[in-house]
């Protein structure tokens, strides 16, 4: 009888306190499908969730909160995680649904995405946090749950890796950001290189500080005649260069001769850009604001920025005229 009970307070032992909570919730309620989610707070990318039933055995004692895992141990244990789930659903909102109806809608529809496929699979939903209201099936919010629930734990490193593996790759296609590093997270060198480049079409515009530094949630919605439409036309111009092969190296740049709006390259020719917007019928009187002793403080503050990097390269100077309807290059002089 010793023996036996010896054996039996080793088994338990060796069974996770996250894996017994959910044991409670399953005698409770029955089958249970835990739900988390990932990118409420990032600058840009997609808020994602997740919602996993996991088979009645499995247990896994390292898994917990994925906020309290690094990196490489979230890694390890998504395939092990995969394999022990009876079924895994994810629910994306992207970063231009969140600017539209704000984060508390982003967050319900992210949840309710997650859990339509699994409507018919699970008695509950265990949800991290506090209470979401206008969702589809029955629910237990648990605060921290991530830290308290195998299956919501199981969720919260799968919407993670899933996010930063969307982040990983939007890195490829937008690398001026270092999304591969940050995540879209509001670090200091996400910020430096917003002011340096403008926003990416991932970027959240509703979010601090881009919504004080632009009029709108929206970058397509900039009217050339707004408050800040010098800075959207710097972005439309950036944009345009780049679809031609230009790597931005500098925006903005000020010296004591004057400002350089853009400072591009491509195949090792430099080339320094004044960007110049108008509504239709207005081109000429924009061009014009570049006069003789425009051009001749823009000369000098490139000068100025050669000197400053010690460049000595081929260069080139030319104005953006940016419409409506499109981005006109014109040399200068």
């Amino acid at each position: 009888m010793r023996q036996g009970s010896r054996n039996a307070e080793s088994l338990r032992s060796k069974v996770s306190e996250l894996f017994l909570f959910d044991r409670r919730y399953i005698s409770e309620y029955g089958v249970i499908a835990g739900l988390d989610e990932a990118g409420r707070g990032p600058l840009a990318g997609p808020l994602v969730a997740c919602a996993v039933i996991l088979a009645s055995d499995f247990d896994n004692e390292i898994l917990t909160d994925s906020k309290k895992l690094s990196d490489r141990s979230r890694r390890r244990l998504l395939p092990l995680i995969r394999q022990g789930a009876q079924a895994v659903s994810l629910g994306i909102v992207e970063p231009s649904e969140i600017d539209k109806n704000r984060m508390a809608w982003a967050v319900r529809t992210s949840f309710k995405r997650a859990m339509a496929p699994l409507l018919d699979l699970a008695d509950v939903f265990l949800i991290d946090g506090n209470s979401v209201t206008g969702l589809e099936a029955p629910s237990r919010f648990l605060v921290r749950g991530d830290s308290k629930s195998l299956a919501i734990a199981a969720a919260s490193v799968i919407a993670k890796v899933t996010r930063d593996d969307i982040m990983i790759k939007a890195h490829q296609e937008y690398p001026g950001y270092g999304f591969d590093r940050h995540k879209g997270y509001g670090t200091a060198a996400h910020i430096e290189a917003l002011g340096k480049v403008g926003p990416s079409p991932i970027h959240r515009m509703s979010f601090a500080p881009l919504n004080s530094w632009y009029q709108t949630g929206q970058m397509s919605l900039f009217p050339l005649d707004s408050p800040n439409s010098g800075r959207a036309a710097e972005i439309k111009a950036a944009r345009h260069y780049e679809n031609l092969g230009f790597s931005v190296v500098e925006r903005n740049w000020r010296s004591p001769a004057g400002e350089i709006d853009l400072i591009l390259k491509k195949d090792d020719v430099l080339l320094f850009v004044e960007v110049k917007s108008t509504l239709t019928g207005r081109e000429k009187d924009a061009l014009q604001k570049i006069d003789g002793n425009k051009l001749s403080r823009i000369r000098s503050a490139a000068e100025e920025w050669m000197a400053d990097k010690g460049y000595n390269g081929d260069c080139a100077l030319e104005a953006a005229l940016v419409t409506p309807g499109c981005t006109t290059r014109i040399p200068l002089n």
